[in-house]
């Protein structure tokens, strides 16, 4: 399967009357999309704000982060599977891309009843914390969106969620007929056989642990979030958003993805991508996606894999149990991941197994920079002021207040995007 990105790439973004893209500035007309996104009669609201790299803003109840992309050639659509959004199988053709940036789907509607199911997430554009993710050098479009009460949560979400993929379609779109500045291609088709054979594999928590739910909003795969056996897709297709819905900017431009698809056919075969629901309810639940992860993987005679993950200790067990599953079937492993932050009290891993001999640490989620910095405080908030978070040392939840200084990034780096490193003698 071949996919070529065509890119373009932003370098500012303004208000006009006309939403339109030339020579790397892309102009948005609020009031055209404010019409267009409303014609839903689930929604009750949505306003736009535009942050740069710098600005003393800090975002808050951000749901999801997309990267405007569009199919101009080949079958489907990006980000598959929501709503009303077709589900045939992306990966291949031409997609366009707004590179530089990325739509901040902002609002306090909760994912799902339950645990973990409130928006609690915080980004800031300057000082420590913009350093500590991608998003501070990106321009962002926050969508700030505000549902009609009454109606069910899930069709709350849906009408959420669908309203920015539908102005990531329109922003994306206005490239349709120009020629990319760049085009970056992803060829997987198999050229030299005797090139070692690696998978990825993928782990994502799916929300229906605890919403009880089928349909409850989180990263979908091809638009679904409840707990499934694993799926063998082409690498691909998460390059058009088959994997998205929360953290679709990440997923999108995965760097362990993307760098096993530019070494394809080079100094390995990139054979494709499983990925996997974490937060089964039961210990045999578990067990038997990591054995099914491990068949899957010989199946498609990977000798090795790269694992990722995404959430909590829960969903730990079935990631370091398919690690564990796939060196027992001589399926070599790399394991990618956070540790637990020291200020926790527990062990950077859950379970250290002797299986998991190849790890690589993105760092862990804590204190800003790795330290006891101090995040200043914000000369603006975008989104609700008034956050609940865990302290580290009661475990309890704690009310924050994001106009004032903070001590800890709300955000995690699962698939290595950021650049700092450490030596340990």
């Amino acid at each position: 399967m071949r996919l070529e990105l065509g890119i373009f790439p932003i370098t500012d973004i303004i208000e006009g009357d006309r939403t339109a893209y030339k020579d790397g500035v892309l102009t948005v007309d609020p009031v055209s999309l404010r019409l267009t996104t409303l014609s839903d009669s689930r929604l009750e609201d949505i306003e736009f704000e535009i942050v740069r790299p710098g600005d003393r803003v800090r975002i808050t109840t951000v749901r999801d982060q997309v990267e405007p992309r569009a199919k101009v050639r080949g079958d489907g659509v990006t980000y598959p599977g929501f709503g009303e959004r077709s589900v045939t199988t992306v990966g291949s053709g031409r997609t366009h891309v707004l590179r530089g940036m990325s739509l901040f789907e902002v609002s306090d509607t909760r994912w799902y009843p339950g645990n973990d199911g409130d928006v609690e997430t915080y980004l800031d554009m300057f000082g420590a914390g913009a350093q500590a993710t991608p998003f501070g050098s990106l321009i962002n479009l926050c969508v700030i969106v505000t549902p009609r009460h009454g109606l069910h949560i899930e069709e709350q979400n849906e009408a959420i969620h669908g309203a920015v993929l539908q102005i990531s379609d329109v922003l994306a779109n206005t490239t349709r007929d120009l020629e990319p500045t760049v085009i970056e291609v992803s060829d997987l088709n198999e050229t030299d056989t005797r090139l070692p054979r690696i998978a990825y594999v993928m782990a994502m928590r799916s929300p229906e642990h605890y919403s009880a739910s089928q349909n409850a909003h989180w990263t979908g795969i091809y638009g679904m979030t409840r707990l499934t056996t694993p799926w063998l897709l082409n690498p691909n297709e998460l390059f058009d958003g088959a994997v998205s819905g929360r953290s679709s900017w990440e997923l999108t431009n995965n760097p362990v993805a993307w760098s096993l698809s530019q070494r394809h056919g080079k100094d390995l075969n990139f054979v494709g991508c499983i990925a996997i629901r974490t937060r089964w309810s039961s210990q045999r639940e578990k067990f038997i996606t990591a054995h099914l992860v491990a068949s899957l993987c010989q199946s498609i005679r990977a000798s090795g894999a790269v694992v990722t993950w995404d959430s909590g200790g829960n969903d730990f067990m079935e990631v370091i149990r398919t690690i564990e599953a796939c060196e027992n079937v001589g399926v070599k492993t790399v394991f990618v991941t956070q540790e637990e932050s020291p200020s926790s009290g527990g062990p950077p891993l859950l379970e250290p197994l002797i299986e998991a001999d190849a790890i690589v640490t993105t760092g862990f989620h804590g204190p800003a920079g790795g330290s006891a910095a101090e995040i200043p405080a914000p000369d603006r908030v975008i989104g609700r002021r008034i956050l609940q978070r865990v302290d580290p040392v009661s475990n309890q939840y704690v009310a924050i207040d994001t106009a004032g200084s903070l001590t800890a990034n709300a955000w995690s780096d699962r698939y290595g995007f950021m650049r700092a490193s450490a030596f340990e003698h």
